[in-house]
């Protein structure tokens, strides 16, 4: 073995025990630039197969982009030297987290959405992860009928190896009746995640934010409050979940719990300012504006918040006009949704924050103190 792939390796453990986030990503970094300077296109490749998954799971999607992209090229000049299996799996994680990018085209995303399908059917692998693929897709441009046409296809089609995990595949099964308006069900589906019999890197991380509105329209607050209370630790530490902690606030807010929802918004708003992914900024910006919104109209100013200096609106006393400042979240929020909705021939990021305010409808104060000490079971 090789000094660099000594090195290298040596990275890839460090990284293992880092866990996810900014640590094991600048690691798997190093173990790039030490890969590159050794001239080992395997001990190269190998590296960035490694720091593709870092940054998906760890919250830096433009960085996975780019490394996938010499990945593949690479894969494309020498098949035969390196796993099919492996740059087809990371093709889905891919394609999954493209569209959160306005300036990729629409004609770029269904270029490569098809072009993944070919490379799956060359592979001799059926169609079940392609149509999930395709539904999400659709769902993101707000194409209902043909997301909906997918996910049935999808479902019809049968699993193999490049077919996601049974816990990713529940969790879709969960948010895609939710999609559908079915609410209840949902929630009653989501009942193997919750319990852990099913889970994954992602689930249930993002099933528990994904059932927080849910509850609450169906009136059952102290449920919605005690998975807040299971799942946020679960998010509170990776980049990746800035959208989810959108969630998150909002729930705080209808339920009428603002000073927790406040220190959230605090403790994550730095991140909104390293992030590359529009998509998460959107959602992040919205439940801000959606909090200090609410804060305003109960008369709560000024308000003594702990935001960074390099905050464009910092005010030295730490104290702030929160109708201004719900502006100013509201407006960003619009800009980013605007590119979104150029790009997807729609309207549907804006009028979602349009329709934010009506979000008001289904608030009820329970304190979160309230289910301290009782717990809950699903």
């Amino acid at each position: 073995m090789s000094s660099a792939a000594e090195q290298v390796l040596a990275l890839f453990h460090k990284s293992d025990d880092a866990g996810e986030g900014e640590e094991q990503i600048s690691l798997l970094e190093e173990a790039v630039r030490i890969a590159d300077l050794s001239g080992e296109m395997k001990l190269r490749y190998l590296a960035r197969e490694q720091l593709v998954s870092a940054c998906v799971f760890g919250g830096e999607t433009d960085k996975a982009l780019v490394a996938y992209s010499w990945c593949l090229a690479q894969f494309d000049q020498n098949p035969a030297g390196f796993s099919q299996w492996s740059i087809l799996w990371k093709y889905k994680w891919i394609m999954g987290l493209i569209a959160d990018f306005p300036q990729v085209s629409k004609e770029k995303l269904y270029a490569m959405m098809d072009d993944l399908e070919l490379r799956i059917r060359k592979a001799g692998y059926g169609l079940r992860a392609v149509y999930n693929q395709r539904y999400r897709l659709e769902k993101f441009r707000d194409n209902k009928p043909e997301a909906i046409a997918y996910f049935r296809k999808m479902q019809a089609e049968p699993g193999d190896d490049v077919s996601n995990c049974t816990a990713c595949e529940i969790d879709d099964l969960v948010s895609f009746h939710i999609y559908c308006g079915d609410d209840a069900l949902g929630v009653e589906l989501a009942a193997p995640l919750i319990r852990g019999v099913e889970k994954c890197g992602s689930v249930p991380h993002r099933t528990y934010a994904n059932l927080l509105l849910p509850l609450v329209r169906l009136g059952r607050q102290e449920e919605a409050l005690t998975f807040h209370q299971r799942g946020y630790p679960l998010i509170e530490h990776n980049k990746r979940y800035l959208d989810r902690i959108g969630d998150h606030i909002i729930l705080l807010v209808l339920t009428e719990n603002f000073t927790r929802a406040t220190e959230i918004f605090e403790q994550h708003y730095p991140w909104t300012e390293k992030s590359r992914d529009p998509f998460c900024r959107f959602r992040f910006f919205r439940a801000a504006a959606f909090l200090l919104g609410s804060r305003a109209t109960r008369g709560q100013r000024p308000l003594s918040l702990n935001l960074p200096k390099s905050f464009p609106h910092h005010s030295v006393t730490g104290e702030y006009d929160p109708t201004q400042l719900a502006g100013w979240f509201e407006d960003a929020a619009r800009e980013i949704g605007k590119r979104f909705d150029e790009r997807n021939e729609t309207d549907f990021f804006c009028r979602t924050l349009a329709d934010t305010d009506s979000l008001n409808a289904l608030q009820k104060p329970f304190p979160l103190a309230w289910i301290s000490s009782r717990s809950f079971r699903a």
